[in-house]
């Protein structure tokens, strides 16, 4: 991916990642890898859209609602074998394969490519003074905000869905900028990344608890994965408190004396 220094080279590198996940699920013959690759190119492309939006408000939306709807259709490969690596961690085994493998790959690879062209086009040719400083702020801030409210309420689904989005929103952006990037500044980006990953292992787990039977075995399986479960949590919560330590108008600062 090219490097990202302006606004406007926003929209082009989600443009470059929808196209990489076009192509990842029209050539790759591992399809398990293809949608995992394919999927995380797709939320960073949406991420990216997501700091445009205060400068083309409708047709960011529109075309993150095209992405999101491509996520959507991979999503059934994605947790079948999330489900699947959730279940090993705790002795335990899934329930194979989901019926998303008969999605058409190639298809929906094809049409992704071809909106990969629409979205590199909505790069603004101007953009306000300290654009950059103020969309990793906002995007800071938003994550800021969601994992507070997942914190107040951890056994909730919502609120760890909502916080996992917009810390790989934070995540994805903060990635983007990595050249112009203030040296040691928060929000760092292998920090994110950690608590990101943290929380989705803990959706997972949630999943997998769902799915196994309240019978004797069952409650064994359940007891371990309340086990690894809590471990989960106190890292995400130490870990987090690291992350979110800075508030965002100091973030915003220190961006802003970068010259983004």
């Amino acid at each position: 991916m090219k490097p990202v220094a302006e606004a406007r080279d926003l929209a082009r590198a989600a443009g470059a990642h929808a196209r990489a996940a076009g192509r990842l699920l029209a050539t790759e013959a591992d399809h398990v890898r293809a949608v995992h690759l394919a999927r995380r190119h797709i939320k960073r492309a949406r991420s990216l859209l997501r700091a445009l939006r205060p400068l083309a408000k409708p047709a960011v939306e529109r075309e993150n609602g095209f992405l999101r709807a491509f996520a959507h259709t991979l999503a059934p490969l994605r947790d079948a074998h999330a489900l699947e690596e959730a279940a090993r961690t705790v002795g335990a085994r899934g329930n194979g394969p989901a019926g998303g493998e008969r999605i058409d790959l190639a298809a929906l690879g094809g049409a992704l490519e071809r909106q990969a062209r629409v979205i590199a086009r909505l790069a603004p040719e101007d953009a306000p003074k300290h654009y950059l400083a103020k969309a990793v702020a906002r995007a800071y801030r938003k994550a800021r905000e969601a994992y507070r409210a997942y914190e107040a309420t951890p056994h909730e689904e919502e609120p760890l869905h909502e916080a996992r989005k917009r810390i790989k929103d934070c995540l994805h952006l903060v990635e983007a900028l990595e050249e112009v990037r203030p040296r040691g500044s928060a929000p760092k980006p292998g920090k994110l990344d950690r608590l990101g990953e943290l929380m989705g292992a803990i959706r997972d787990l949630d999943l997998l608890s769902r799915r196994i039977e309240r019978n004797e075995v069952g409650r064994a399986k359940l007891a371990r994965i309340a086990a690894r479960h809590g471990r989960l949590a106190r890292e995400v919560t130490r870990v987090g408190a690291a992350v979110f330590d800075e508030k965002p108008s100091r973030v915003e600062a220190a961006w802003r004396r970068a010259g983004t």
